[in-house]
């Protein structure tokens, strides 16, 4: 059985493990008007309230929450992760910023065993999108593979910018 379980993991690791985590890069792109996603639509209010984070901590998209930057790829998370190892440990809270990242395409022992643990090493909190569902509801097909900073104001959406830079995340975040 342990071999069974231990042949698994490699396979996962090697056929996820060489997905790229290099985000090609591409010319920013804001939304200011229109529906983005289900749940992401200019002039309503963002559809996620209720998170829960990489430790298991629920958190919220609360009325004080100014940007809410999400991933839904490895490579964009890591782009995300990238760029928040450079800043100070309060740079979400301080920013009124929240991380969400969709890992609900990830196989359940893959998750539980590899990248949650990964995860529980950064610093500051992201939020976990784990159900396929509810992914749905905020990815943009067209720009799954930028990551997307949504500005709210008292959980309005007001605009969104697609980026694929560091450079651009920290302007879309300034």
């Amino acid at each position: 059985m342990k071999i069974k379980v231990l042949a698994a993991l490699f396979a996962a690791v090697f056929l996820f493990g060489g997905c790229s985590s290099k985000v090609e890069e591409k010319a920013a792109v804001t939304v200011t008007e229109g529906k983005v996603a289900p749940a992401v639509q200019i002039g309503r209010e963002f559809g996620a309230q209720k998170l829960t984070d990489q430790f298991g901590k629920e958190g919220e998209i609360s009325g004080d929450t100014k940007k809410v930057i999400m991933a839904f790829s490895k490579a964009t998370g890591h782009l995300v992760k990238e760029f928040l190892a450079t800043q100070p440990k309060d740079y979400l809270a301080s920013h009124n910023a929240v991380f969400i990242a969709d890992v609900s395409g990830m196989p359940k022992v893959i998750y539980e065993y590899m990248a949650l643990p990964g995860l529980q090493k950064n610093e500051f909190s992201i939020y976990l999108l784990t159900d396929e569902k509810d992914a749905k509801k905020f990815k943009n097909e067209k720009y799954a593979d930028y990551v997307m900073v949504v500005d709210l104001d008292n959980r309005m959406v007001e605009k969104v910018e697609f980026v694929t830079t560091v450079d651009e995340l920290k302007k879309s975040l300034d």
